[in-house]
């Protein structure tokens, strides 16, 4: 029984060993590890100051996926891809859905685009929209890192988001996506309104 015990720690031993050999490397490291074991599974939401180790296969560390709305940002270093987040966008009268959800949009990644989306009114209640800027990171964007090294994708991420989680991509599609086909047959559209004249 005792060595059952004994074994039970020794494994729990090399599996913090492992983890610390997997955490201390560093983005910007001339060498990143290339002896790792296990890769992790990918995250969609990274939050923290985190380090995640992929597998060159995994498709969405292939295409730098987050579900936090992050842009390119401009890095000094070619080998590392920097994304900083943009934050969310919020109704500006705090309003909330029939089912008690708030309105948390995702921001759009052009500089023109998000001034012009805050011009636009609230889908829930009409009311103005407003930019929740991320500054999780002493003040800054939470910085997330990217390093395609052999086999595998090095992640880091630098800051905690200081704001609520936005609608994911494919959230944000379908309530455009929806927005315009009410548009589209609401009973002042044009379109309606011509067929309704050639009937």
């Amino acid at each position: 029984m005792l060595k059952g015990a004994d074994n039970a720690v020794k494994e729990q031993e090399d599996c913090a060993s492992r983890h610390g050999e997997m955490t201390s490397w560093d983005i910007n490291d001339i060498e990143l590890p290339q002896d790792v074991r296990q890769t992790d599974w990918f995250q969609e939401w990274p939050d923290s100051y985190v380090k995640h180790v992929y597998s060159s296969e995994d498709k969405n560390a292939q295409r730098h996926h987050s579900s936090w709305a992050m842009r390119n940002t401009n890095n000094h270093n070619s080998r590392i891809l920097k994304k900083s987040c943009l934050g969310v966008v919020v109704c500006g009268n705090d309003c909330s859905t029939l089912d008690g959800r708030k309105i948390y949009l995702r921001p759009a990644i052009c500089d023109k685009a998000r001034q012009k989306q805050q011009r636009k009114c609230c889908p829930n209640c009409n009311g103005p929209l407003r930019l929740l800027s991320c500054r999780g990171h002493g003040g800054y964007p939470v910085t997330n890192f990217w390093r395609h090294e052999g086999q595998f994708i090095f992640f880091q991420s630098k800051g905690a988001h200081d704001h609520p989680r936005p609608e994911t991509k494919l959230e944000a599609e379908a309530r455009r996506s929806i927005q315009k086909a009410q548009t589209a047959f609401s009973p002042s559209s044009p379109r309606l309104k011509r067929s309704q004249e050639t009937e």
